[in-house]
């Protein structure tokens, strides 16, 4: 650690390392973190009281007798050398691939893990069931499920890597032997100042832990960017001078057909997953594979076993002949590809979502104004709302849809929206729900409601799943 001080009794053995006030208790050591609501540095009085040994901070704080005190150049950056150490610093005895982007990172961090025996994969849709919220685990909670996973024989770990998760120094401790880059477009915004800045916090997984293998996306601008920062990348994409690319992609609502050609081989990929995005997202784990020895005639069957993730293009039916994707689509360019797709396949396509609170703003107009112009009807309901005023986001993103003059309603409560859309669809229309995928609950200021959408659709609408 950067220390700049240290005061107090600092000679005695901690139990547990907290970053939650909250959850201290007798013997623990605190480390104070600076978090989007609150500072943990206000809360070091409160850590003494709940009997930690010593605590450790960036600002200056006077310790009472008998409590230590470590001031630190970036607590976060302490933190997460902490809990590596705390642990044993089990990444060090792991493979890791670690995956960043906009889009795409849950699908290719399971397509990466489908590959391996051996391995545990840490995303937004396991990250919950470990009662974890975020995308990347804090370090404490990362170093401890690594550890877990080398205990219980496991000798891999996929990682999804968010630009918050690198810029808050969850991962600073982790070593990444094969990294990803998916792809940039815009989220986030209300975070990072602009394409510039959120860019350069994807691109610290390649320049600043500086990983044996970079996989990055050459079809991407800003992965062609990331490639002339990168020493010997490995490329993927459709176009011929990627080093994983793919020939004769063929794409239906059922899945995708493609040839693909690597280093180490040519196949015939039969999958599951269709559209052009989850192309990519086959290319970058095959990618992803091939830097890791996987032999490619296991890639091809790995990659065919996957049927499919919850919340990502999850196919229904219902009674009435409606086909319904439920996807997790949040950001304007993935409702963009995901409805330009749809519509290739269907004769109408209607559009249910809404935009989360506590999140970019500044691409809610856009999404309106996108699934306006692609939609045949937008059915504009809530989707996360947490502590914003619900109302609000739905008129930002009606700014969008009256900028294209499209045919929309606005029906706040989700499930009454999902229930209007199959009402005006017809045999053989799409009705996208788009937005919360596998999410099971809906987030608001004063309560947590508990709703998954294909489970509503499946219990209340008649709908059952496509295979």
């Amino acid at each position: 650690m950067d220390v700049v001080e240290a005061a107090g009794c600092l000679d005695r053995a901690v139990r547990q390392l907290r970053y939650d006030s909250r959850r201290v208790s007798a013997g623990d050591l605190f480390v104070a973190v600076k978090g989007k609501r609150c500072d943990g540095h206000a809360f070091l009085s409160q850590a003494y009281e709940r009997g930690a040994q010593a605590a450790v901070g960036q600002g200056p704080f006077d310790p009472p007798a008998g409590f230590g005190y470590v001031r630190v150049a970036d607590s976060q950056r302490a933190l997460s050398q902490l809990a590596a150490a705390c642990y044993g610093h089990p990444f060090q005895r792991l493979f890791t691939v670690g995956v960043t982007g906009t889009k795409g990172k849950t699908s290719v961090s399971h397509l990466c893990a489908a590959l391996f025996d051996d391995a545990v994969c840490l995303s937004t849709i396991v990250n919950p069931s470990c009662g974890l919220p975020n995308t990347t685990p804090p370090a404490p909670e990362l170093q401890r499920l690594a550890r877990e996973a080398l205990d219980a024989g496991k000798r891999r770990i996929v990682l999804e890597i968010s630009a918050h998760g690198l810029v808050q120094h969850r991962v600073s401790d982790v070593k990444v032997d094969v990294a990803v880059f998916t792809n940039l477009s815009q989220d986030h915004f209300d975070d990072f100042s602009g394409f510039e800045d959120y860019f350069q916090a994807k691109a610290a997984l390649f320049t600043r832990l500086h990983p044996q293998v970079a996989v990055i996306n050459a079809d991407d601008a800003y992965g062609r960017r990331l490639i002339r920062q990168t020493a010997a990348p490995v490329t993927y994409g459709l176009s011929p001078q990627s080093a994983v690319r793919a020939r004769n992609v063929r794409l239906n609502p059922r899945g995708s057909t493609l040839d693909v050609d690597t280093p180490a081989g040519s196949f015939t990929l039969q999958s599951a997953l269709p559209g052009r995005f989850n192309v990519y997202n086959l290319l970058a784990a095959t990618a992803a594979g091939v830097c890791a020895g996987v032999p490619v005639d296991r890639i091809r069957s790995r990659l065919e076993s996957v049927r499919g993730l919850p919340g990502r293009f999850e196919r229904l039916r219902t009674p009435e002949g409606v086909e319904v994707i439920v996807d997790f689509a949040h950001s304007p360019d993935s409702l963009e590809q995901m409805i330009r797709f749809l519509k290739d396949h269907y004769p109408r396509v209607l559009t249910v979502f809404g935009c989360g609170g506590e999140s970019d703003p500044f691409k809610r107009p856009l999404m309106g104004r996108i699934s306006g112009a692609w939609s045949d009807h937008t059915l504009l309901t809530h989707d996360n709302p947490k502590h914003e005023d619900p109302q609000t986001i739905l008129s930002q993103i009606e700014q969008g849809l009256r900028m294209v003059r499209a045919s929309y309603e606005v029906i706040p409560q989700r499930d009454h929206a999902i229930r209007r859309a199959l009402q005006r669809a017809r045999a053989g229309d799409c009705v996208l729900v788009a937005g919360k995928g596998h999410e099971t609950t809906q987030i608001f200021a004063d309560r947590v409601v508990p709703f998954n959408d294909a489970d509503y659709l499946k219990a209340h609408c008649g709908a059952i799943a496509c295979r």
